[in-house]
Parts: structure tokens; sequence; C-alpha cells
């Protein structure tokens, strides 16, 4: 366990250390969202173009590895939804309730399994970018629309907001290069991996910065029915179906990583544009990152 925390520590840290620049040094919300759009939409998407087009597809079990994720994603919704129904919840915090239980802080994780599986990590981590990224995303915006449907915001069009996402732009392209056969061109691959290197740092200081310790007391209930689904509900789906479907060691401890980190730090984003309960979203991506601090190592732990 205590090398678990020495591996996790670190990540944490970093996250803690953009808490703090942004309470004492760069105290501009502009500021922070301009270095957090360069992350977005250049340095990750670099990332994950540099490890996809480089992924030799033949040395792992790509499908059975992506339905765990899947079949853990659906559970941990819907569960949340019937519990949330039957509490009585509000049509903008259960849309909250239902992005905090089923989507992924993709630099989080991929920080995460990098730090606990050296390069092979970065590449079984791509993967799951790759797949739940593009599958989280299409399921959350329909999920959302249904549920704020005649609320009076702003609808995204499905097809647009996918072609629109750098990470699943990013992914396509680079599996492109990876079927063409272009692995390795120089300069270009080499400038990615540049990049690629500046992401996860920059990312996890903008996760930490952008923790927002604000809510109710009529916010602690869809809160914590969130947090249940997601860092308890959602691993443990993801572990058994693993198993049963007896995937290699290396992507259950992977698709375990990605189902226990924290949700979206896009989700607050997306909840204010759907007409969401922004602040309970807020309160449960803050709840969770600090609960990942401890879940995360635990999960890790009862996996291996």
């Amino acid at each position: 366990m205590i090398d678990l925390i020495y591996i996790v520590a670190p990540i944490f840290l970093v996250i803690l250390l953009g808490y703090i620049l942004k309470q004492s040094l760069i105290l501009s919300d502009d500021v922070w969202h301009q270095i957090n759009q360069v992350t977005y939409w250049v340095l990750f998407p670099a990332l994950l173009f540099n490890k996809t087009s480089m992924i030799d597809f033949e040395g792992y079990s790509i499908g059975y590895y992506a339905i765990s994720m899947m079949v853990g994603f659906l559970v941990a919704v819907a569960v949340a939804y019937v519990v949330c129904r039957f509490y009585g919840m509000g049509a903008e915090a259960l849309s909250s309730v239902i992005q905090g239980s089923g989507r992924h802080n993709s630099f989080l994780a991929l920080a995460v399994i990098s730090q606990l599986l050296g390069e092979q990590g970065e590449v079984v981590g791509a993967l799951a970018v790759a797949v739940m990224v593009t599958f989280s995303n299409i399921l959350t915006i329909v999920f959302l629309t249904m549920i704020l449907s005649g609320q009076g915001k702003a609808k995204p069009s499905i097809i647009a907001e996918v072609l629109r996402n750098p990470f699943i732009v990013s992914i396509a392209i680079g599996l492109v290069f990876n079927f063409a056969g272009w692995r390795q061109l120089p300069v270009l691959h080499d400038f990615s991996s540049y990049l690629g290197q500046a992401a996860l740092p920059l990312a996890l200081i903008c996760v930490g910065a952008g923790l927002k310790f604000v809510g109710s007391a009529k916010h602690l209930v869809p809160c914590i029915i969130a947090c249940m689904a997601k860092m308890v509900l959602l691993p443990l789906v993801v572990f058994f179906t693993a198993r049963y479907l007896e995937i290699s060691p290396i992507l259950t401890i992977s698709a375990v990583v990605f189902a226990s980190v924290p949700t979206s730090s896009t989700a607050y984003a997306l909840a204010k544009y759907m007409g969401g309960d922004a602040p309970l979203m807020a309160m449960i991506i803050s709840a969770q990152t600090l609960l990942a601090v401890v879940s995360i190592p635990v999960v890790i732990l009862l996996v291996s």
C-alpha cells in the first residue's frame, strides 16, 4: 500500500499545486481558461495522436477491454438514475448526477496508469481514452438531452459534438496513421511527443485550479449518490466484468483505474451549457477528486 501511495502521491501533489496557484498566484479565471484551452485543444490531443498512431493492436484484446469499461459505465449510470428517481430528484440535479456517475477524467486516469505501468501504461491508457471518450461523450449528451428536454436551454447536436471533440479527432487521425503504417514519421512524431510530454502535468495543474468547493445542504444526497456510483460501483462492475471476460492483468488494472478516477472536469461546463445543476456538478467534481486520493490506491491494491 505504501508503494502505491508513493506512485499516486506526486500526481495529487501536482493537482494540489494547481489549487494553490489559483488561490495565491494566478487568480484570474481568464488566464486559467486560456491555459486549459491549450491543454484541451493542443497538448493532450498531440499525446493521444502520438500514442494511438504507434499502438500495436495485435498485442491487446481490445474488444473485451472496451466491453468491460462500457458495461461499468452503463450499470453505474443506470443505478444512479434509478436511485435519483426513487429519491424524487429534479431534472437539473439528475443530469449532474448522471455525469458524475459515469464520465471520467482522462488526464488523471492516464497520469495514474503511466505512473503505475510506465510506457506500456501510456499505450493501454490511450486505448482506454480512445474507447471511453467517444462512448461516454455520445451517451452523456443523449442522456442529458432526454433528461433536460423542455428546460429551455440549448441542446447540442450529437454529431457536431463528436466531430469537434479534439480527443476523438486526434484519436481518429492517429488510427489512420497507424493502419496506414505511418507509425514513426520523422519530425511529426517527435513533435507530437514533445507536446504530449507537457500535456499531463499541465492538465493536472488545471484540474487543481478548477476545483470549486461550493454547494449547499440540498446537494449532499445527490453528491453522495454520484460518488458511490462512480468511485465504488463502477470500478467493481468493471473489475468483475474484466475477470469474467478473462482479459490480461495489465488491461484489467488499466480499465479499473479509468473506472475509479473522478468525473471529467469538463462536466461543469457541459452542465452550465445544457441547463443542469452547475453548483452541484462542481461539488461532485471536487468531492470525487478528494476521495480519489485514497480510493485509487485502494482500488489498485485490491485489483493487484
